[in-house]
């Protein structure tokens, strides 16, 4: 095939998608719908996924020496909590900040007065690389000598991380069907188009084109609705994400404002539109078997 009849049958893609203005307009429609459907459900997934792995990360480890315990003592367990393969950042708090907040705290309910000194032991907060390996990392510390006490939350982080399982688990779960019902829904819609068009095909087969010669530019056509159905899904979801961040921003608690697919809009619509253009091409090149002749 030469350059002249890749030209000539581009062009007669674009004619064929002229020709039938109204069957394009509602090809591209149905793909607009569909895949803004798919793409806003897809973010959401995305989204509630992040927010509860970000609060699974937020998990602590809360590490105590013994009272009494020296400075560089606390200083050798924070080396040798810093030389755990799963430990992120290791902070040794001062006892003496430690100790002015929690009278400032509890002046007002328990007469502190009479304590003279700092009570406090010295603690260390550590943070795990891995917030689903926390329990793992705090096993690990309980067993470095020096360590009094350690506090991981083990229930309640037990109870987020079901959670956040189970979140994913029926999210993608969710999308998947999606995605199949989505393919479905755009290629019958390329199929109705292709439906409207078997007299139009059946006079090509009738002057001797073959069927390659039919079937290219029909599947160009698809590329191009599936492409272009999905650039204004990609618009649609770009402009519903914006209102929707600025509505969160202003009415809802800071809590929920960490909610955020972390997905490029720019990148996720040209995904959209490549997922489009494959979309419609597999359309079209399945339901145009049915009008050929092998």
């Amino acid at each position: 095939m030469n350059l002249r009849n890749v030209e000539y049958l581009i062009q007669e893609a674009f004619i064929g998608i002229w020709r039938n203005g109204i069957m394009a307009v509602a090809s591209i429609s149905i793909v607009a719908l569909s895949m803004a459907i798919f793409g806003a459900f897809l973010l959401l997934v995305l989204g509630s996924h992040n927010f509860v792995e970000r609060q699974l990360a937020r998990f602590e480890i809360a590490v105590y020496l013994p009272v009494g315990e020296s400075r560089q003592k606390a200083i050798e367990v924070r080396d040798q909590i810093r030389a755990l393969p799963l430990a992120r950042k290791v902070t040794l708090m001062s006892r003496e900040k430690e100790w002015a907040s929690f009278k400032r705290r509890m002046n007002t309910e328990i007469d502190l007065g009479g304590v003279t000194g700092n009570p406090l032991p010295y603690a260390l907060h550590i943070e795990s690389k891995d917030s689903r390996k926390t329990s793992r990392l705090a096993d690990q510390i309980r067993h470095i000598n020096g360590v009094a006490h350690v506090t991981d939350s083990r229930e309640t982080y037990g109870r987020v991380k079901a959670v956040a399982d189970l979140v994913k688990i029926l999210g993608f779960a969710a999308a998947l069907v999606l995605c199949f019902t989505t393919i479905f829904i755009i290629s019958n819609a390329i199929r109705l188009t292709l439906f409207a068009r078997r007299h139009e095909i059946q006079i090509m087969q009738l002057v001797g084109a073959t069927n390659w010669f039919i079937r290219i530019p029909l599947v160009l056509e698809g590329i191009i609705l599936g492409a272009m159905g999905a650039l204004i899904a990609g618009g649609l979801i770009s402009l519903g994400s914006g209102y929707i961040v600025n509505v969160v921003q202003e009415r809802f608690p800071p809590l929920l404002r960490d909610i955020s697919s972390g997905v490029d809009s720019r990148q996720f619509s040209m995904s959209l539109a490549m997922a489009g253009a494959f979309i419609g091409a597999l359309g079209s090149f399945v339901s145009i078997r049915r009008f050929l002749r092998t």
